[in-house]
């Protein structure tokens, strides 16, 4: 469980960040062909290239396949861990980084969803008291306002000067573009931002990433605001202008809260919109980047193997699937497997195998050390060699660098082979 956490963390996090590169990289150039609205939707790519890395990996029937070898009844394998005479088995305690990774994680994700939520708290408190109806509520105070606060249901918030401080062709386009944030779903994609954030915090490129994606939200309700006002633009840069900037950010809403970018949200307000079909281009453009972003890091997944009981010695995988409840071990790949006879052996390898052994079997151990995992499993690097000899003095070899012993409910042992192979005599 730990080590599955781990890997799709780190999958997660390389999915997220080349996406995030890439968005980086055109989104001003998407900007300038296709207009500010395209270049937020670039920000889509992120989202699909991590939801792509959850998805089931792709299988393939070709590169993997289960054998299924018969082996005679053993004697119970955790007496032979414990006591085998020819075991050199050196009982040690080794540092569980795994461990010591997942809790420095949610240690430093807690920590960031305790400074964010702080920051939002600052930001409500420097509004004054809120007074107003469910929709729309009024500040105590100017700085911050207007503002987006709220996920599932957001408020707009006016500062408490509005009235006085903007004309009432301003006021008509502040509350276009608080609606319009409304009517995208702005707030949700901030929350979205804040999370990855918080659970991303050890990368530094989340959040470089999340402020350009909160510029490229600005301007892309700049443009629409502009596109249904065209005549407007002085007029939306003077509201602009008259805006009291806040140094507290929010982290969770919508608002004007930087004067860092004011400049480029200006430049923005000179330049002509899009037209509509070119808006339409880059639409379609983001939409057929994002599905093959996604594909791409889906289909770069290692395999999925197709596990199927396949006995060389019978004559289809049905009648082989029927014989594996009567085997007492039972071999499985879960990548490549190759078999090759020479003479009166047959060895079977692969990057990955697994043991499935009964509940009765005779086995001896020989690795450099084991250790013993809170699960009940033991696991046993080095030089690992499993000697399994059946009634009929036929000997099988088993041999990996590492191996993974886990006791199974009904009785028996699950054997997990990390490169490692197994020689017996021919069938």
């Amino acid at each position: 469980m730990k080590s599955e956490l781990i890997t799709y963390l780190v999958a997660l996090t390389i999915a997220s960040t080349l996406s995030m590169l890439v968005v980086l990289a055109i989104r001003r150039g998407v900007r300038l062909v296709f207009g500010a609205a395209a270049a937020y939707s670039t920000w889509l790519l992120v989202p699909a290239a991590m939801l792509a890395v959850l998805l089931p990996a792709p299988s393939d029937s070709g590169s993997t396949i289960g054998v299924s070898i018969r082996i005679a009844l053993f004697s119970s394998l955790s007496t032979a861990i414990d006591s085998s005479p020819g075991s050199r088995l050196h009982t040690v305690h080794p540092v569980d980084w795994t461990l010591w990774a997942i809790s420095a994680w949610v240690v430093g994700t807690a920590l960031f969803v305790l400074y964010l939520a702080g920051l939002q708290r600052a930001f409500v408190s420097s509004l004054g008291t809120l007074s107003g109806s469910r929709r729309v509520l009024r500040a105590a105070r100017s700085a911050g306002c207007p503002a987006l606060l709220g996920v599932l249901r957001p408020k707009i918030v006016l500062p408490i000067d509005f009235e006085s401080r903007y004309t009432r062709m301003e006021r008509l386009l502040v509350f276009s573009h608080e609606r319009t944030h409304l009517r995208r779903g702005d707030t949700l994609w901030n929350a979205f931002a804040a999370l990855m954030r918080c659970f991303f915090w050890f990368n530094p490129l989340v959040h470089l990433a999340s402020t350009c994606f909160r510029v490229d939200q600005e301007l892309a309700c700049d443009a629409i605001v502009l596109k249904d006002f065209p005549r407007s633009r002085r007029t939306y840069a003077n509201a602009m202008l008259k805006t009291e900037m806040l140094d507290v950010a929010l982290p969770v809403g919508c608002s004007w809260q930087s004067a860092y970018h004011l400049k480029e949200r200006l430049k923005l307000v000179k330049k002509a919109v899009p037209s509509h079909r070119r808006r339409m281009y880059g639409r379609v453009c983001v939409a057929v980047a994002s599905l093959v972003v996604a594909f791409s890091v889906w289909a770069a997944q290692p395999a999925t193997a197709i596990r199927a009981a396949v006995d060389d010695s019978l004559p289809n995988s049905q009648s082989a699937a029927s014989t594996l409840a009567k085997d007492s071990v039972r071999l499985t790949s879960t990548r490549v497997m190759t078999i090759n006879r020479d003479g009166n052996v047959t060895r079977v390898s692969g990057a990955e195998l697994q043991l499935v052994i009964g509940p009765e079997a005779q086995v001896q151990f020989h690795s450099d050390k084991v250790s013993e995992e809170s699960d009940g499993s033991r696991t046993l690097e080095g030089h690992v060699t499993i000697t399994s000899t059946s009634t009929d003095a036929q000997v099988w070899i088993a041999s990996a660098m590492k191996a993974v012993v886990t006791p199974e409910s009904g009785g028996g042992f699950k054997v997990r082979l990390e490169h490692g192979s197994v020689t017996g005599p021919p069938r």
